[in-house]
């Protein structure tokens, strides 16, 4: 049985527009091949450059003898490269290819810059400086020279792939308007249901198999077919998928290219069993390394922060007198209650009446100050405590108040999921969607949170910690 939704017509906030990464994850999904070559790239033009790098400078500089570290840097710097250079990846799709190829690399270029300061504050004389510097622009532009021919192969029709989805209910439609949008390599042929029953689906042709679905499919040219729900399909119809599959057509359930294209998890369209795949025990080595993080960085930029926040508070102080922070009740890992504390943003009578209100895009409660303290998300620096009490945790779902929890989960089924974990400074939604101000953004926030409980991990908490820091140098935040 589906866990459903009673958010109806397949429209949770903006599922019109693919997210940042869209076009990234179709390719890798399609052909995991294709990620493979970008990576091997990726690897290779930062060890030429790197290798180069020493050469250039011992032209500018007759005295300049390369030490060990630089081996050790040009054998480091690879990994590094690779890591920030797919951490990067992604931009919103209605931006020109050029553009997000420039950001992407920009991106890339100022992390491995930071990391390289820190390092050498850390080590001073782990490698020298000039050579060590001049490698990071030089495998810059070999990496924006490599993935721009990497986007011209790519965009070749020789890796276009199409693929018709079999049924027309919510998951499927959801599932068409992503594969639309992405602008990938995918090509949407047709909608294949059993019998007649539509019109054309935002321009898609519905087409009735009956029982001869491998000749529509053949006919069609279809590489690959898209699963609804199959709980729906005649016998008949789940036999000719195993035909199809005899003769080479790959099948990939709609929820799965549902998630890599889209970043999310197709909530409506779940399988109720689908618990089973949540860390319903995450008490693993995993989550001890994860507050082990927490103590540490929680502390340290507590510590190192402490002058801004003295700074902050003076400001809230003058802008709009006392109090200064705001302690407000949240729910917290495995439902429990527990108080954080933020810089206060709004007016004192902002919720004169004691009822809890949504905040929303240019909110008129908010201060002037705490207008810049949102985008600049300095306002969140009091969590920080939070985080080394042991309350929230750097990375996770964003904490609700109980009274939005208990609307929300009678309105979205799986709502409660999000607290299996601690609650973060920030998360995979925060990041990856816009502010939420009501059920149906909530619900695509929803989505955003049990994809990044799926999948767990210091690869997807590092995109996170990244993404953030560039979300606040841009003043970005809401």
């Amino acid at each position: 049985m589906a866990t459903r939704s009673s958010v109806q017509d397949g429209d949770p906030g903006d599922i019109s527009s693919p997210t940042r990464s869209g076009h990234r994850r179709a390719v890798a999904l399609r052909n995991p091949e294709l990620l493979f070559m970008l990576l091997i790239g990726d690897g290779l033009a930062a060890a030429v450059a790197s290798w180069i790098a020493p050469q250039v400078w011992a032209a500018f500089d007759p005295n300049y003898q390369p030490g060990v570290g630089v081996q050790y840097w040009q054998l480091a710097s690879i990994p590094l490269w690779i890591i920030a250079l797919r951490i990067a990846d992604g931009h919103p799709p209605g931006r020109p290819a050029s553009w997000r190829l420039l950001a992407s690399i920009g991106e890339a270029l100022i992390g491995m810059t930071v990391l390289v300061l820190v390092l050498f504050y850390g080590a001073p004389f782990f490698a020298p400086r000039g050579s060590t510097f001049i490698s990071l622009p030089l495998v810059a532009m070999a990496a924006l020279f490599w993935r721009a021919a990497y986007a011209r192969i790519v965009g070749s029709e020789v890796f276009d792939l199409n693929v018709a989805i079999v049924g027309i209910d919510e998951g499927a439609r959801r599932t068409a308007r992503v594969l639309l949008d992405s602008k990938s390599s995918y090509r949407l042929q047709a909608f294949l249901v059993p019998t007649q029953e539509t019109e054309a689906i935002f321009g898609v042709p519905v087409i009735g198999v009956g029982d001869n679905l491998w000749a529509v499919v053949r006919d069609l040219g279809v590489d690959q077919l898209v699963i609804a729900q199959t709980q729906s399909l005649p016998p008949t119809m789940l036999n000719e998928l195993v035909r199809c599959f005899d003769h080479g057509v790959e099948t990939v359930p709609a929820t799965a290219i549902y998630e890599e294209i889209s970043g999310r998890v197709l909530a409506s369209a779940l399988e109720a069993d689908w618990y089973a795949e949540l860390p319903t025990h995450a008490r693993g080595f995993y989550a001890r390394a994860r507050r082990f993080a927490d103590l540490l960085f929680g502390g340290l930029l507590l510590i190192l922060l402490s002058p801004v926040m003295v700074l902050v508070a003076m400001m809230v102080w003058l802008d709009s007198g006392r109090p200064i922070l705001l302690r407000q009740v949240r729910v917290g890992r495995r439902g429990r209650p527990f108080v954080i504390h933020k810089f206060r943003t709004m007016r004192r009578d902002a919720e004169s009446d004691g009822q809890a209100v949504w905040a929303t895009p240019n909110d008129q409660r908010v201060t002037r100050i705490g207008r810049a303290l949102r985008r600049s998300r300095l306002d969140e620096l009091p969590q920080l405590w939070d985080v080394v009490r042991g309350a929230m945790s750097l990375i996770g779902p964003r904490p609700e108040r109980p009274e939005f929890v208990e609307q929300l989960a009678t309105e979205l089924p799986l709502f409660r999921a999000r607290t299996l974990v601690r609650p973060g400074l920030t998360g995979w939604a925060q990041v990856e969607y816009r502010y939420a101000g009501s059920i149906a953004d909530n619900l695509t926030k929803l989505e955003y949170d049990l994809f990044y409980l799926r999948h767990l991990g210091p690869l997807i908490d590092l995109d996170i910690a990244i993404r953030t820091v560039f979300i606040v140098l841009r003043f970005r935040g809401q």
